[in-house]
């Protein structure tokens, strides 16, 4: 999965070098793929209206957008959360089904799918937990993508974790590295 765009018609959405989407975007923040395979984002939504930010990742022949988040870790370090995305609930952390992509190095990704919901299984992981992973393993961009329901994993064509309806949910839109 990667931000299940078609469910909300908000946002900058550029698949594959096309611009199919300029709309406000609410409190997300904005993952972009260069068209070099670099990934950065764009957390303070106010800077720009949305069509001057599409028409200038456009010019900068930005190859993929995604609008979700939160970003996780910026220069390697966590980055503190905005207070639009929920991290705690009745005094205790958050922990969800959550899918994330890092980037190690150029071309070099890490890609966490965490299961949850699940007890006796897997009860899932904060936003937090999730920073410290992709900081130990030495990221330096990190960014939270749709998760819950959506978190799939598929590796040489079969699932390789247990999602949390049992089954895969349909999404519009996935990253996939081949």
């Amino acid at each position: 999965n990667a931000d299940y765009f078609q469910s909300s018609m908000m946002g900058v959405i550029i698949r594959n070098g096309e611009l199919l989407r300029s709309r406000s975007a609410s409190s997300r923040n904005l993952l972009i793929v260069d068209r070099n395979g670099d990934l950065s984002v764009i957390v303070d939504r106010k800077a720009e209206k949305p069509a001057a930010l599409a028409e200038r990742l456009m010019g900068e022949q930005v190859w993929q957008t995604f609008e979700f988040g939160p970003e996780l870790l910026r220069g390697g370090v966590p980055v503190e959360f905005s207070k639009a995305f929920k991290l705690v609930s009745k005094g205790k952390l958050i922990r969800e089904p959550r899918t994330a992509i890092g980037q190690v190095g150029p071309l070099h990704y890490m890609i966490l799918v965490v299961d949850g919901r699940k007890p006796g299984y897997s009860m899932g992981m904060s936003l937090q937990e999730m920073q410290a992973v992709f900081a130990a393993h030495g990221a330096s961009v990190a960014f939270n993508l749709d998760g819950g329901g959506s978190s799939t994993l598929y590796f040489m064509g079969k699932i390789i974790h247990r999602p949390g309806a049992g089954k895969q949910r349909e999404v519009s839109d996935m990253i996939y590295f081949k």
